[in-house]
């Protein structure tokens, strides 16, 4: 395997690095659990091996965890992964205090506008009731006045 210079998918192969070295790990370790769970359950099981085939394999064992642990510092896989949340934006505390005072004067202008509707609204109520209870005081003097003349 060719070293490759750090390009634009350097994030992706470091990425896939993470995962092969992990699955690698995995296989690793299943490989050995029935020889632990063998030594572990019966002490006398591994005195039956030969020493030097038990040297050879944890050697081998070692030089293959080392093989891809070297592997993974190469792409740096032991550091924490980036989360795309990190990257977001940051302005700084006066540009913040500019927005809010900018949305604080807005929202005070649109109070002011409903206010100042709210008001018309109002008065134009008023001047319509007096209206009609004045169009109905007339029809009673209208009345009152038909009822004297009579």
């Amino acid at each position: 395997m060719d070293l490759l210079p750090v390009t634009a998918d350097y994030d992706l192969i470091s990425e896939r690095m993470r995962q092969s070295a992990a699955a690698t790990y995995m296989e690793m370790i299943e490989g050995l659990r029935p020889y632990v769970a063998q030594a572990l359950s019966d002490p006398a099981g591994i005195h039956d091996t030969e020493p030097g085939r038990i040297q050879a394999y944890t050697a081998l064992v070692k030089l293959q965890a080392t093989l891809v642990k070297e592997l993974g510092l190469l792409y740096r896989v032991q550091d924490r992964p980036r989360v795309e949340e990190e990257a977001e934006e940051s302005m700084p505390v006066h540009e913040v205090q500019l927005l809010l005072d900018e949305a604080q004067r807005q929202q005070d202008a649109a109070v002011a506008a409903a206010a100042e509707l709210a008001e018309a609204r109002t008065r134009a109520e008023l001047v319509q009731r007096e209206v009609i209870d004045l169009a109905v005081a007339r029809d009673r003097v209208a009345r009152g006045l038909k009822a004297l003349g009579r």
